[in-house]
């Protein structure tokens, strides 16, 4: 009778464990890495190649600063800046 319990008590925290959705996407969990990759995207529409991201820094709350290194379409090395607010979800392209 105690193993059943047990089994009974098990199977209920497994399947509730299962029930709780997290959608990461709607609370921002991690803004550094989607300021990362908003920026890159960015750049990779504008047209530049071989984008690294140098940097990612805080300038405020829900603010981001990346710096990049990128290739033009001529090869030039070009040093880029974006910023990303995660409020508004947005990447702008200096």
């Amino acid at each position: 009778m105690k193993n059943r319990l047990i089994g009974v008590g098990m199977l209920s925290v497994i399947f509730s464990s299962c029930v709780v959705p997290h959608d990461f996407d709607d609370d921002d969990y991690r803004p550094r890495e989607r300021a990362r990759s908003e920026c890159a995207e960015q750049a990779h529409d504008r047209g530049y190649r071989r984008v690294d991201v140098q940097s990612v820094r805080s300038t405020g709350r829900a603010e981001w600063e990346v710096t990049m290194q990128a290739r033009d379409r001529s090869g030039r090395e070009i040093r880029l800046r974006c910023e990303y607010d995660a409020r508004a979800r947005r990447a702008r392209l200096m």
